[in-house]
């Protein structure tokens, strides 16, 4: 046990490097790194889990997207399982072909689309820090978003609900759902 606490004290260090000097969105800004510090708080405390690699690649899981950090780092200090979490639940974007002559729009929907897919083809561990993702992401947005904006990212959390079955951890699952019934 204590290797594991000293392995996730790493992983939390490394992120907490990685996104230094980025901030969370809205009116009272925090440290982005809160927000991986929540995914991985809810992974523990809301879904149960207590897979060491899945915490590190919790707190991990976006630093690739933010280019401080590489795949081949993250696998030589956690190893190929935190590596493989971490690279699935890193988001491909669009290229500048697909979103030429799109509308903000139609942009905004190709990504939706495009996130949902790699959702239903994720692991059942990283759908379920997905999971985590979404539930800090969902609470933020309620604080950060308003109108349309709003309901089209509890629309698109929807959809996530639709293709990660509620038996992948129904403790997450069913937080997002409540959420939901905000709406």
């Amino acid at each position: 046990m204590p290797q594991d606490r000293m392995v996730l004290q790493n992983a939390v260090e490394m992120a907490t490097h990685a996104h230094l000097g980025m901030w969370r969105e809205g009116e009272s800004q925090l440290p982005y790194i809160t927000h991986p510090m929540e995914v991985m708080t809810h992974l523990r405390y809301v879904g149960g889990v207590t897979d060491v690699d899945m915490l590190c690649a919790a707190a991990l899981h976006d630093t690739v997207e933010v280019e401080s950090l590489t795949l081949a780092k993250i696998e030589k200090v956690f190893g190929p399982r935190v590596r493989g979490l971490v690279n699935e639940l890193t988001r491909a974007e669009p290229t500048a072909d697909q979103v030429q002559n799109l509308t903000k729009d139609e942009i905004w929907k190709l990504r939706a689309h495009m996130l949902v897919d790699e959702i239903s083809r994720m692991s059942a561990d990283a759908q379920q820090i997905k999971l985590a993702d979404r539930l800090a992401n969902v609470r933020d947005a309620r604080r950060t978003k308003s109108g349309k904006k709003l309901r089209r990212y509890f629309d698109q959390t929807r959809k996530i609900l639709e293709v990660v079955p509620r038996v992948r951890n129904k403790g997450l699952w069913d937080a997002i759902n409540e959420e939901l019934k905000w709406d």
